[in-house]
């Protein structure tokens, strides 16, 4: 399960995995397919997607518009059953497997509890990928023409959610961020992949990530609330090794 906010790397993530024998997917459900924004594309399963999206639009949220009030996405018994069989589907055809939608920030107990229900609780692991929250804030008002303060909200949003998730899941984490991957890729792959215990071929990772992939790490100045500086340090704490 990767868990991270839009905007924050989590393609690039779902990639290097999905190249390393991790299957995220098929071209067949990958959607979108590479746009300008992730040229290398999103390795986004788009059945996972699906359901997402009906997660929240059950529980009051269309995820299109971008308001920041997300409310807590209630249990829904029919979508259950769809993320059992997709579950199970995905189970049965693949050793190593994942999915990445950065919504799933907001559905992951459900998630959760459908595998637990599956007995595959024990086969689980997350990976969280964090950005700075002013890098995400930039790139959503160069994507979505959205203003730094309701980026910054989302940002929060997403990510208190996912961390709130996670202090309950007592499920392995490994939490990384983007700056690494761009800046230490080997060397970030690595940790990442022994945690996931599987190998991984670093040619494959040299080829697909390049200092280029983004460039909203720069640009107009982004102030923060204290709210999210705070948040943002205990995503990098947990980045650099503290303890969940």
């Amino acid at each position: 399960m990767i868990l991270g906010m839009h905007r924050s790397g989590t393609s690039t993530l779902a990639g290097i995995m999905h190249m390393n024998n991790i299957s995220m997917g098929t071209y067949q459900n990958f959607w979108p397919r590479p746009l300008s924004q992730n040229p290398k594309g999103f390795y986004e399963n788009f059945d996972f997607r699906k359901i997402n999206d009906q997660l929240l639009y059950n529980s009051g949220y269309d995820v299109k518009s971008y308001i920041t009030d997300i409310p807590d996405v209630n249990y829904d018994i029919k979508l259950s059953k769809k993320i059992e069989i997709l579950v199970k589907k995905s189970n049965s055809a693949y050793v190593n497997w994942g999915w990445k939608d950065p919504r799933t920030c907001l559905t992951a107990l459900q998630w959760l509890e459908v595998i637990e229900s599956l007995n595959l609780r024990d086969k689980l692991k997350i990976v969280f990928m964090v950005r700075k929250a002013s890098s995400v804030a930039r790139s959503l008002k160069k994507r979505n023409n959205l203003s730094y303060n309701q980026g910054l909200q989302l940002w929060k949003v997403y990510n208190e959610r996912a961390i709130a998730f996670c202090n309950n899941a007592n499920i392995p984490i490994y939490f990384c961020s983007f700056e690494n991957f761009l800046e230490s890729p080997i060397d970030t792959s690595q940790a990442l992949f022994e945690f996931l215990e599987v190998d991984f071929n670093p040619e494959k990772i040299k080829d697909f990530i390049e200092p280029s992939i983004s460039t909203s790490a720069i640009g107009d100045k982004v102030n923060y609330l204290t709210s999210i500086k705070d948040l943002e340090k205990k995503l990098y704490n947990l980045v650099n090794g503290n303890i969940l």
